[in-house]
């Protein structure tokens, strides 16, 4: 019958009242042609690495800003060296973000940069000074 599943084992119910199966023991129940856990583990690629705390924080200003960009798809970041960058068509990557420079009447360059050196951003071209993300404040220093 088309459309339909074969089951060769019998259904029994168990203590508890629950339906279990007692199908066939395959191979992989067996763990035949399963290789070891500790073989998987030395196969296995290392993790992603983990942000610094500078990243981390980057990240977060840039990609709050990032989900709140307008029609016009810019976005202005401020660095941590004071510099503030117009962008267009930003792309958020793993390690960072790259996007068009928009700069008056000079020609578009790509930039790339990142996410440990952003201060803050905001949605909008340069001119778009309101709307800035800004981390929280930290603790007050120690004196």
């Amino acid at each position: 019958m088309p459309g339909s599943s074969h089951f060769s084992g019998t259904i029994v119910q168990s203590s508890s009242g629950a339906p279990s199966s007692s199908a066939p023991p395959s191979s992989s129940r067996l763990g035949v042609g399963n290789p070891e856990p500790e073989a998987i583990a030395k196969r296995a690629a290392p993790g992603p690495r983990a942000d610094s705390p500078a990243e981390a924080r980057g990240r977060l200003i840039l990609s709050t800003a990032f989900v709140r960009v307008g029609p016009d798809g810019h976005l202005t970041v401020e660095l941590r060296d004071g510099r503030v960058l117009a962008l267009r068509d930003v792309i958020m990557r793993p390690r960072d973000y790259c996007g068009v420079q928009v700069a008056g009447d000079l020609a578009s360059a790509k930039y790339c940069g990142g996410y440990a050196e952003v201060a803050a951003a905001r949605p909008g071209g340069a001119q778009a000074v309101s709307n800035l993300v800004e981390p929280a404040p930290g603790p007050p220093a120690a004196k």
